[in-house]
């Protein structure tokens, strides 16, 4: 859910009486944006790149905010740490890519239409 949205909740909660709204997440902080599907542009556009979860709970105007810990959610998963993408968490890509400081969401669609993407990317994006 976007900071945004979760802003809005927060005060709806409060307009409807909740005397304490505590948030709790079910992922690690997105940090980095993702080039896979998932509709994050830019990391300056991510309330978690630039802030604590201390700041971020103030922000959203929450009582308290916690977040599953990255290796707390991959051993949910089940699922063996190097075939899991990570990507928006810790910035660590399953690919090379230019810069992903950088980039925005459009990077993979731009390199598939001028035939530049790397056969990984054309892979990740094509599998069912």
């Amino acid at each position: 859910m976007r900071g945004n949205t979760q802003r809005a909740l927060v005060r709806m909660l409060r307009e409807a009486g909740a005397a304490e709204v505590h948030i709790r997440i079910s992922s690690p902080p997105v940090k980095w944006p993702c080039f896979f599907g998932i509709d994050f542009a830019t990391r300056a556009e991510l309330i978690a790149n630039g802030m604590s979860i201390d700041e971020i709970g103030t922000s959203l105007g929450a009582d308290s905010l916690a977040y599953i810990s990255l290796d707390g959610m991959i051993e949910a998963t089940a699922i063996a740490k190097p075939n899991l993408c990570r990507a928006c968490f810790d910035g660590e890509y399953p690919m090379e890519l230019p810069d992903p400081e950088l980039l925005g969401k459009q990077l993979l669609e731009t390199e598939l239409a001028a035939g530049t993407a790397a056969p990984a990317a054309v892979d990740a994006i094509r599998r069912p």
